[in-house]
């Protein structure tokens, strides 16, 4: 029989080894984005992409994402975390190391797009389960606590990434992320167990996720997702033009952009749960944090495009990092709680496919205003979407209430009760 995961945690802590086996799954898989980045899109320039090919390569991970969150969402709701997660580290070790055969732009497309589809069942099935266990109260700290772990892989992905391209050999990268892959996929076996049943009192809230069309009518999720939208957008378009920028326009070498990338990164495991425990404290003023934060990392795209010096790079990524976590930590908090009332499976997964609708359409934007125009005409475009995205994510947040949410609950309710 299928059994909901989804339920409250009464405890005031969380298990430390589950939590920890679930934060390795998806530092895999986030270290092995982070190991490419410096690298593809410099790989399909090779291949013979055009610019907008590139950006549609690059949005295929993004794609995967959009397309198959929601599912597997819902799924791990219904039947259960762990083996979807196994599942996916086995498949995306697998295409780690199919990387070292792609000699033609089709198969590199198709293997970032099937890596793509095995990350979707690791990183959000473990963010959904971290969301389990959470503590009322404690959403910023705990979820931004496994941010932090997270966002190791893409603090040093990049460097890593660049550094073994340029001293070691070209198929070295593909070598350690699919390693990595493979011991986390160990470890989740070893000391994960599967996610505990739903009580009775979970089994009666899984009335309210029977339908996306609930989450998305919430007036705080609209503003999430909003939110995740144009992040997804600006920043996945910087992803797959940034190191063509600085290669080409730049002069920077591979282990540079890697270097500049990482510092990116690092500035964002670093702030991730202090930033988390902040908007714990000051629970009311979350809106302001995602709005001041979104405001002034999407002003750093303006100035991208007049740095050529690796040191100044390196400051403004440090800024970018700053503003952007700023942002980030109170949309995690407020997801989570969201994730109570819908399920943390689909909340998760309708919040991926929204960023996912973003990295698929950034790329490809970057890269038709890069061809129309130039390089640098694309990074105003990503800094224009990051304003508005940003003013419509605070206007939801902070103007509109619950009252959709709430009818709904009331009337679920009343038909549980008669």
């Amino acid at each position: 029989m299928p059994h909901p995961t989804t339920y409250q945690n009464s405890e005031s802590r969380i298990p430390r080894a589950t939590f920890a086996g679930l934060a390795f799954a998806g530092l895999a898989v986030m270290l092995g984005r982070g190991i490419l980045l410096p690298i593809l899109p410099n790989l399909a320039k090779q291949l013979g992409a055009s610019s907008v090919m590139v950006g549609g390569i690059f949005a295929g991970y993004a794609l995967a994402s959009g397309i198959f969150s929601p599912l597997f969402g819902r799924i791990s709701d219904q039947y259960g975390r762990k083996n979807i997660m196994t599942a996916g580290l086995f498949f995306y070790a697998m295409l780690s190391f199919g990387y070292i055969w792609v000699h033609h732009l089709w198969m590199l497309a198709i293997i970032w797009f099937l890596q793509g589809l095995a990350a979707v069942m690791v990183r959000p099935i473990a963010q959904s389960y971290i969301g389990d266990i959470t503590p009322e109260g404690k959403e910023g700290r705990v979820m931004n606590l496994f941010y932090f772990v997270q966002f190791a892989g893409p603090a040093i992905g990049p460097v890593t990434g660049g550094f073994l391209t340029d001293h070691v050999s070209k198929n070295s990268p593909f070598y350690v992320m699919g390693g990595v892959a493979v011991a986390a996929f160990l470890v989740v076996i070893m000391i994960v167990p599967e996610a505990p049943s739903a009580d009775e009192k979970s089994k009666q809230a899984l009335q309210l996720k029977k339908s996306f069309k609930t989450v998305f009518k919430d007036p705080k999720m609209k503003g999430i997702l909003s939110y995740l939208f144009g992040r997804g957008f600006y920043r996945r378009g910087f992803n797959a033009f940034f190191p063509i920028y600085a290669v080409t326009i730049a002069s920077l070498s591979q282990s540079q952009v890697g270097l500049i990338l990482s510092c990116y990164m690092l500035t964002g495991l670093l702030l991730q749960y202090p930033f988390g425990w902040l908007s714990d404290r000051i629970m009311a003023y979350r809106p302001e944090l995602v709005g001041i934060g979104g405001l002034f990392a999407g002003l750093t795209m303006f100035v991208f495009p007049s740095l050529r010096l690796l040191s100044g790079l390196i400051i403004l990524v440090i800024i970018k990092g700053i503003f952007s976590t700023f942002s980030r930590a109170p949309t995690v908090a407020i997801r989570t709680e969201r994730g109570r009332h819908f399920g943390m499976g689909a909340v998760t997964g309708v919040s991926i496919t929204a960023m996912s609708v973003g990295q698929i359409l950034g790329p490809v934007g970057f890269g038709a205003m890069s061809d129309l125009f130039n390089i640098k005409a694309a990074f105003y475009f990503g800094g224009f979407a990051a304003l508005l995205t940003t003013a419509l994510a605070y206007w939801y947040l902070r103007f509109t209430t619950q009252t959709h949410t709430e009818a709904f609950v009331n009337k679920q309710t009343e038909k549980n009760h008669s």
